[in-house]
């Protein structure tokens, strides 16, 4: 069945609220196996259904084959933060919290359903209200803990994500009077460039960039990813920038095709901007989840720029250079997550000789860190590879050049962290880090794939087949 890991996913939301009705308050750490079990579950589904393509209510629900890494890489993701957050949601020592486990964990399954759904999705409304469900959770397990921080990250986020859904629920209303169909497909054919159109496409542009962060709608970001609990950031890190990304990807090729070759040069501009902004900012920090915001952002401008390709190679290098994003920065969150939960501290210098007190976790980090930063031959660096070579066979060698030395710039502040590891002498007050079982697996797993993403071929021929096949289906 086509969309049986959406209902999997929501089947294990609700099992999640049912079960806590009927078990012991020291018992609910245990509520992440069940979650995680339901994940894993819908994980398995999506590989059983690789081969079907098809379309469920009138069309309005669609599967194909670049849908499914993204779905993918979603569950994948999903299950590595339901580890990360089994301690924090286990322990009883934590801050006030805005509910119990189960409620977490309710509102992160419903939130991973409407970004599976979102690539899915071939109509306009069907669209909005996936987009909004993979939005809205995100806001309350952001303020999860009733403290002043975290509140206040929560309702920043609230505020903003309120102002770019009204800019782009307005961009999809002139979209829909222009188009005159709710259909996107149709709306697509219907679309030639007149002034409405174009104030549509700055309208859902500005909102979809809220989810990618990029500049200039970024301001949310590093405050968000420093108040909210450091599972949700790394949650928030991954899946906002896929959600975004499966959104911009549906409206550009199947709506925008048309228009797409005019805006080479201001996707040129925009993926500059954000890149160098990010990678700037992202020096001064001291907070590492701040650190991680930044990079984040800087992340999003390199994402970004393959929509200037022609073909497949392009929405094939941002699926890919999305998975292997996924898997290395939630290797970098694992060990942020386990260290936080372990001494409170977030600052960089908390880091200080971490080789000597737990050398796996800070070999771990190094390899993530060093993937972010694109060096050879971890997986990151064949992801930016991808996405370079796409810039550059459409022109804007220009660009390359610009990402080359925003990739060196990245790698000074990345060393920043490395040094404070393998260079500096531990803290005596800061306690030796342990590491448990369901934790260290999921730092294992991210780690092993964000070393061989890059280094087994056939999984970016996958993709690009994947996304060959998918623009052949697009309505000519």
């Amino acid at each position: 069945m086509l969309m049986l890991p959406e209902l999997l996913i929501i089947a294990t939301a609700f099992a999640v609220l049912l079960v806590d009705l009927f078990i012991a308050e020291r018992q609910r750490g245990h509520l992440v196996l069940l979650a995680l079990a339901g994940v894993l579950a819908a994980l398995v589904a999506l590989v059983t259904i690789t081969p079907d393509t098809g379309a469920l209510f009138g069309g309005r629900f669609t599967m194909d084959p670049l849908a499914w890494w993204l779905k993918l890489t979603l569950l994948a993701a999903a299950a590595v933060t339901l580890t990360l957050a089994q301690p924090m949601l286990a322990t009883h020592k934590q801050a006030p919290t805005l509910g119990a486990g189960s409620e977490f964990m309710t509102l992160l399954l419903f939130n991973l359903a409407g970004m599976l759904m979102l690539p899915s999705t071939r109509d306009l409304v069907f669209f909005y209200v996936a987009l909004e469900l993979a939005t809205i959770p995100l806001f309350l397990l952001t303020a999860w803990r009733r403290e002043s921080l975290s509140s206040e990250a929560g309702l920043k986020y609230v505020l903003m994500g309120a102002l770019s859904s009204a800019l782009m629920l307005y961009g999809l209303g002139i979209l829909y009077g222009v188009g005159r169909t709710m259909n996107l497909d149709l709306i697509g054919r219907n679309l030639f460039p007149s002034p409405p159109v174009i104030m549509a496409i700055a309208m859902v542009f500005a909102g979809l960039g809220f989810k990618l962060t990029l500049v200039p709608f970024h301001m949310w970001a590093p405050e968000v990813y420093q108040g909210a609990p450091t599972p949700v950031t790394a949650w928030l890190s991954v899946a906002s920038k896929a959600a975004g990304l499966s959104a911009l990807m549906l409206l550009t090729y199947r709506v925008f095709p048309r228009l797409l070759p005019q805006w080479g040069l201001y996707l040129a501009l925009l993926a500059t901007v954000t890149m160098t902004a990010g990678n700037l900012a992202a020096i001064t920090q001291t907070n590492i989840k701040r650190f991680m915001a930044f990079s984040a952002i800087s992340q999003a401008g390199y994402l970004i720029m393959g929509f200037l390709g022609a073909g497949p190679n392009g929405p094939a290098s941002m699926v890919f250079y999305l998975m292997v994003y996924a898997v290395t920065n939630l290797a970098v969150f694992a060990v942020i997550a386990l260290h936080h939960q372990q001494t409170g501290r977030e600052d960089i210098t908390s880091y200080r000789g971490l080789s000597q007190t737990n050398p796996i976790l800070a070999l771990t980090m190094m390899v993530g860190l060093f993937g972010l930063a694109g060096i050879p031959p971890l997986s990151g660096f064949v992801g930016k590879f991808f996405l370079f070579s796409v810039a550059s066979k459409a022109g804007y060698n220009w660009l390359v050049g610009i990402a080359a030395v925003n990739s060196t710039i990245s790698l000074y502040y990345y060393l920043r962290i490395i040094r404070q590891m393998y260079i500096e002498a531990p803290d005596p007050e800061l306690p030796k880090l342990t590491t448990p079982r369901l934790l260290g697996t999921a730092l294992a797993v991210t780690t092993l794939a964000s070393v061989t993403l890059g280094l087994v071929p056939w999984v970016f021929e996958s993709v690009r087949f994947s996304a060959a096949v998918w623009l052949e289906a697009m309505p000519k």
